[in-house]
């Protein structure tokens, strides 16, 4: 994905979650560092850029925009707020080893949650995704199937962070092993593997659930109900590109219902990430819970990082031809969707995708 591409994704962004409700969501790049660091694993990165304010107070670059809006946001009973955001955040990026600024772009929905909210979060979700323009899926589970799967297979209470983390890996020889610890059969332990590896089209996620015994426990049950609800909602192409996978795990201390994971074509981690933090709000001394996702564009630098010293997708080489002719030459090729860098020479000509001139016939043609 082009730089080009990436910049003009806000702008294509903020007209989709506008047209939902959702209102822009404006901030400082700096905020006291204490809203942080109580909840810092809740970040994608722990790691923080400090520094001494004016007024002595300890501040910190944003790590992340997601507690800032939890905080500013209202706490009047039945109300939902509905925001959008495109802002810098300050972390070290995924395998890297410092710093960078990089643009975070997402939406949060606080307070009364409903059924509708869920969906309409996955549904924007997908159609994020699809603005990259890139082939994508979106993963979903939920929660309340960790702790429904714990109990069909009598994982205990203390053992429940450590089954999470091991299905988010698909780690077989440690759910192995805690299966062993926790006195669970070895076939049973084999079961477990499986599921852990589990990957099915969303609209039949119900059925399967269902058919592996999760709908007998109260958590396990209102999870196949709201991810069906979720995927009645969504459309047919939506659909066919959202997949239950029970390895989506996020932080069980913050989440407590839905999570998702984006992925494009092109990029092996997962691009988009969110889901449910209500134990976050509960956390953060607020009522209600809260809903979104972030678009981590750092990562979508790395679809095709060779093109990233391109200007322009043509060079036009304009040598002494009529300005006239040019000018409709440049005015064919935007309106194929192409960007255009007019010059005299050819110099420089692989700073473009391709570089053309104009025949006398006004014809272009490859040089």
């Amino acid at each position: 994905m082009t730089e080009r591409m990436i910049d003009a994704l806000p702008g294509l962004l903020r007209g989709l979650y506008a047209k939902s409700g959702y209102s822009r969501y404006r901030t400082v790049g700096f905020e006291e560092y204490d809203l942080f660091t109580e909840y810092r694993d809740f970040l994608t990165s722990g790691q923080m850029i400090t520094f001494t304010g004016a007024g002595g107070r300890l501040l910190a670059l944003k790590p992340d925009i997601t507690m800032s809006i939890i905080r500013d946001a209202s706490e009047e009973r039945g109300r939902t707020d509905k925001f959008f955001y495109s802002e810098s955040v300050y972390r070290v990026p995924a395998g890297g080893d410092e710093f960078k600024e990089i643009l975070q772009i997402g939406l949060e929905c606080i307070g009364d949650i409903c059924a509708y909210d869920r969906a309409e979060v996955v549904s924007l979700a997908c159609r994020t995704l699809a603005m990259t323009g890139c082939d994508y899926m979106l993963d979903i589970s939920h929660t309340g199937l960790i702790d429904g799967i714990r109990k069909l297979f009598g994982v205990s209470e203390r053992g429940r962070t450590e089954l999470a983390r091991m299905m988010k890996d698909k780690n077989a020889p440690g759910i192995a092993n805690l299966c062993a610890h926790s006195g669970i059969k070895e076939a049973d332990a084999a079961k477990l593997i499986e599921l852990s590896r589990l990957s099915l089209p969303i609209r039949e996620a119900k059925d399967s659930l269902i058919a592996l015994g999760l709908g007998k426990f109260t958590e396990s049950s209102e999870a196949i109900a709201e991810l069906s609800m979720i995927a009645d909602a969504l459309t047919d192409e939506e659909a066919n590109r959202v997949s239950l996978d029970l390895s989506v795990v996020h932080g069980m201390n913050y989440y407590d219902g839905i999570v998702i994971d984006g992925y494009i074509d092109g990029v092996s981690e997962a691009v988009l990430k969110g889901g449910e933090y209500g134990k976050l709000i509960t956390k953060m001394g607020r009522t209600g819970s809260g809903l979104g996702f972030a678009l981590y564009t750092d990562l979508l630098e790395l679809i095709d990082e060779s093109s990233a010293h391109y200007v322009a997708d043509v060079l036009l080489v304009c040598g002494e031809s009529d300005p006239a002719s040019d000018s409709a030459a440049v005015a064919r090729l935007n309106a194929e969707g192409k960007t255009v860098l007019v010059q005299k020479g050819a110099a420089g000509a692989e700073r473009c995708r391709t570089a053309l001139k104009l025949t006398n016939g006004g014809a272009l043609e490859v040089i």
